[in-house]
């Protein structure tokens, strides 16, 4: 047996990625791979800082060498695959994730075209006169100013409601604040309450509320914070669902053609829908399904990953997970195959690149390619 030694091995391991190791080298660890079954080492820091990242870091080495090398790209390819699954070995990454994938599905990923790009800060705000502002923009503005409210943009990407002092008629004009397709925004309404407006949202709300109670409406996926006032409980209407809000934070999703959910992070919320009402705890989730309210305990990291500028995909059915990423990457999504059962599990980067999307739907065995700006998925 070759002798594994720990260090030798992760400075080959190292070496490997960085392109510097010599046709012998190369082959030790191809025999690493064919003969060693201990318990892998963890991942060096030099050489990545998640497993993500050495996924992506792999599949990079592989494609740039089968492009400059001079061998047979077929030959070529299944050599590399190897080393691969070496290191996927030694630093403890499931190895199906480079042994079902062959070398036209890596070309196909060579193929990636430019023009998908993840989505970006902006949003299209509707006073209540009907001006439209655009707020792509990303900087400090007066958006508008008068007797009863000042709008302001930051330039962190956030839009700022704030109570003009002294007047004591706040009226009921209505704004929209609306996120297109590939596009995400924040929001500060007057009581100082935040909201994160994921793509494809769009909420509607008052300028200043009124004496007795807060209520917007929401279509779409968003995250509140809710500022704490007993004498003015706070409502999002989410289609089928109402959430009245006890000063939380919780997210709502509430897409279209799709089963609402609200989940709870802190606090208390209670769900209403077709006269059943639910009292939520921390860590819990409301959700629609044939017009009935179920409640039961999730993983609030996945719930509000998107948040956080990650994809978070626990068994959830693959359809689902990709109809996130077609909103987030503006792309259309084309299905071969019936398995409907098909689910993914991992964690994506929402600033990924399109070529590093694909890349990583197909380490985490979702086969796929984009073409003519569409993703098209074998079921």
């Amino acid at each position: 047996m070759v002798d594994n030694n720990q260090f030798e091995i992760k400075q080959l391991a190292y070496k490997w990625l960085q392109g510097t190791c010599t046709e012998e080298e190369e082959a030790y660890l191809l025999q690493w791979y064919k003969e060693n079954s201990e318990e892998p080492l963890p991942i060096p820091e030099q050489i990545a800082t998640s497993e993500q990242e050495l996924k992506e870091r792999l599949f990079s080495n592989i494609k740039q060498q089968i492009e400059s090398s001079k061998i047979k790209p077929i030959s070529r390819w299944y050599k590399l695959a190897g080393i691969a699954a070496a290191l996927l070995l030694l630093f403890g990454l499931p190895l199906y994730l480079v042994q079902h994938t062959d070398y036209e599905q890596v070309t196909k990923i060579a193929t990636v075209q430019k023009e998908v790009h993840p989505g970006t800060k902006a949003a299209v705000l509707t006073l209540a006169d009907g001006t439209k502002i655009d707020l792509s923009d990303n900087k400090q503005h007066i958006l508008h100013q008068d007797a009863k409210v000042k709008i302001t943009t930051t330039a962190e990407g956030t839009v700022q409601y704030q109570f003009t002092a002294g007047n004591s008629n706040p009226g009921h004009r209505t704004n929209t604040i609306e996120t297109p397709i590939g596009t995400e925004y924040n929001i500060i309404l007057a009581d100082g309450s935040k909201v994160w407006l994921n793509a494809g949202s769009k909420l509607t709300f008052p300028e200043t509320f009124a004496s007795n109670n807060r209520e917007v409406t929401l279509s779409g996926e968003a995250y509140f914070e809710v500022t704490p006032d007993k004498k003015k409980p706070f409502y999002v209407n989410a289609d089928q669902q109402i959430i009245r809000v006890f000063g939380t934070h919780f997210n709502v999703q509430s897409y279209p053609n799709e089963n609402n959910r609200t989940t709870l992070v802190e606090g208390s919320v209670q769900v209403t829908q077709s006269g059943q009402s639910k009292m939520l705890k921390p860590g819990q989730a409301a959700f629609s399904r044939n017009n009935n309210l179920f409640v039961q305990d999730v993983n609030i990291e996945e719930a509000i990953a998107w948040k956080n500028g990650f994809f978070y995909f626990e068994s959830t059915p693959v359809k689902e997970a990709l109809s996130a990423i077609k909103r987030w990457y503006n792309v259309d999504i084309i299905y071969k195959g019936t398995n409907e059962k098909r689910e993914l599990t991992g964690k994506i980067k929402r600033n990924s690149t399109a070529q590093q999307l694909i890349e990583t739907l197909n380490f985490l065995d979702i086969k796929c390619q984009l073409k003519n700006n569409k993703i098209e998925v074998e079921l």
